[in-house]
């Protein structure tokens, strides 16, 4: 995964949660245009860190890194409405930092199979599926073809991080991340993650 960024502590930032998606950071050396660092690189996905950067916030680089099928996903350091409004024109992920590995990871996860999945927007399954998130995350497609990150949260590994937390529970995260459903589980269920085991507790599932 490219990172475009001027900014050591934010490249470190993001070189480590590229990792914990369990990908590759690599960087543009220095004084390399963003254009020769693609091509030289090759990546699955080029994070524009710094969006005030011209070099960076370029249409000419988008176009080829999308020529090349290689998606582009901006996030944002100092919040600037500029950038902002940039990424919202030409339809880019946009996130602000600093943000939690969960939906970095889903973030991620998204960009990298946006093209895939518009390629295929034709192909509409009707039968409850399963598939791996880029981080190994677990994703759960339903019977309307919503896609769902899957979490568990155990009592016992939230207590030793919070002695007042209580029941243990199933997460569903819509693919937009806009819905988050929790769905209460014995300590034997958490095994069962077959599709018609995870469409019956979605369907249990519900907000917090």
């Amino acid at each position: 995964m490219l990172i475009l960024t001027p900014q050591a502590m934010t490249g470190a930032l993001l070189g480590m949660l590229v990792e914990l998606a369990q990908l590759e950071p690599v960087f543009a050396e220095p004084d390399e245009r963003p254009e020769d660092a693609l091509a030289r690189v090759l990546p699955l996905l080029v994070i524009v860190a710094d969006g005030a950067v011209e070099a960076y916030r370029s249409d000419l680089f988008v176009a080829r890194a999308q020529h090349r099928g290689v998606g582009v996903v901006v996030f944002d350091v100092g919040g600037h409405a500029d950038t902002a409004d940039w990424a919202r024109q030409r339809e880019l992920p946009y996130l602000q930092l600093p943000t939690d590995a969960e939906v970095f990871g889903r973030l991620i996860d998204q960009a990298i199979r946006h093209e895939r999945r518009s390629r295929l927007a034709g192909d509409r399954r009707a039968a409850a599926r399963t598939e791996r998130a880029i981080d190994g995350t677990l994703v759960f497609h339903d019977g309307a073809g919503r896609r769902w990150y899957v979490y568990d949260r155990r009592s016992g590994e939230r207590r030793r991080a919070n002695p007042e937390a209580g029941e243990s529970y199933r997460v569903f995260v819509s693919d937009d991340g806009g819905v988050e459903l929790r769905c209460p589980l014995a300590p034997a269920e958490f095994r069962d993650k077959t599709p018609a085991t995870l469409e019956r507790q979605l369907a249990r599932a519900s907000s917090n």
